[in-house]
């Protein structure tokens, strides 16, 4: 009679799947990813949003014509209008009514009392030629001298805001990508420690056994690169799920705010939209690469002494 032979067992892996150091690894990986994702939504929300404000600030540029003391205020707006018309560099001139001056003050004043009682000053909006751009301060002096009471807003002040204001914000998003970062280094060193105190008793049989650091590392290491992947591609989806989110709770289109920004974000004209997915798709890569890096490098410093 044959005798049975028992099936040959395969080797179970040296780190168990289920070690609670790497359950720990994959949900602060995963929050911390799922925040980084935030971080890069915010920084692409913020420089679109400048170069839309600063794009438009440069193409337009205003006259304000206040009431002065014995003059015409719709004589000197049509002065104003037809020297802004005739001067080079510029596109179109338009002269706004009344309403759109005390328009622009309601945010402060309100609706309340009689504005057409204070002198509010008219407003011409003019538009600038992009490929020949006018000199402004040879405009600004001409408004000036010819009519009475008119004054040139280019609006380089707010541009100039607006710039500082986006590179502050932007600033502040790198810095807590970076806090990001080390926080997650620093927790893989954790996490990888831990697993090899809490099965210190098999490495030390593969050691005995003639196993070198190089093979225990590497059989190690694939449960962070895993677990790095893992958490990268889940706070990556939490991340779009969010803004996907806020852009089907934005009240109406063309409305401003963080659910319009947002429908933005994730639905941009495909030139535009793949920087914002590629940006965000890199988030796995980079806890990755963290994670396997930061692990081999901690594992072999704490093997090579306990040879």
């Amino acid at each position: 009679m044959k005798q049975a032979v028992a099936p040959r067992m395969a080797p179970g892996p040296i780190i168990p799947p289920e070690a609670s150091p790497l359950k720990t690894l994959t949900v602060a990986m995963t929050v911390m990813c799922y925040l980084a994702c935030l971080a890069i939504g915010a920084l692409i929300l913020i420089d679109r949003a400048v170069e839309n404000w600063t794009g438009g600030l440069s193409r337009e540029v205003t006259v304000q014509v206040r009431k002065m003391k014995d003059t015409d205020i719709e004589a000197e707006l049509a002065k104003a209008a037809a020297l802004l018309s005739a001067s080079p560099g510029i596109a179109g001139v338009e002269i706004l009514d009344r309403a759109a001056g005390t328009r622009l003050l309601e945010p402060w004043l309100g609706t309340i009392g009689d504005l057409d009682q204070l002198p509010v000053p008219r407003l011409i909006a003019v538009k600038i030629d992009d490929s020949a751009q006018p000199d402004f301060d040879a405009l600004s002096a001409a408004l000036t001298e010819q009519v009475k009471g008119a004054s040139l807003d280019t609006h380089r002040r707010w541009q100039a805001e607006l710039t500082r204001m986006a590179g502050v914000l932007e600033a502040l998003a790198y810095s807590v990508l970076a806090l990001i970062c080390l926080s997650a280094i620093a927790i893989v060193v954790f996490a990888t420690r831990s697993v090899l105190d809490a099965n210190r008793g098999i490495i030390d049989v593969l050691h005995l056994v003639g196993a070198r650091d190089r093979f225990i590392a590497g059989q190690v290491e694939g449960r962070f690169l895993k677990t790095g992947l893992a958490a990268g591609l889940i706070g990556m989806l939490a991340g779009i799920a969010t803004f996907l989110i806020l852009s089907l709770v934005a009240p109406v289109a063309g409305q401003s705010g963080v659910g319009e920004a947002s429908r933005g974000l994730l639905f941009a004209p495909p030139d535009i939209a793949w920087r914002s997915y590629a940006a965000l798709l890199a988030v796995p890569l980079i806890a990755t690469l963290i994670s396997l890096v930061t692990a081999r490098i901690a594992l072999m410093r704490t093997l090579r002494p306990a040879r």
